[in-house]
């Protein structure tokens, strides 16, 4: 059983569609949407988004 320290929130996208969700990562690497059992569209399969992206309003020159 895991333990809540060991589930991290995180982003996640439907790999069907690309919808975003609010999620949680269990230690197994299974990632399941918060609140609902699967998307929209129908798909069950979701993938974490990554952050480490560098674009963002602030850096983009935006004002």
């Amino acid at each position: 059983m895991a333990y809540k320290d060991d589930v991290t929130r995180v982003l996640a996208t439907c790999e069907e569609c690309g919808s975003v969700y609010a999620a949680r990562q269990w230690p197994d690497g299974t990632v399941r949407i918060i609140g609902q059992e699967g998307c929209s569209c129908g798909a069950n399969a979701f993938e974490v988004v990554d952050d480490s992206t560098e674009d963002s309003v602030a850096g983009s020159g935006a004002e």
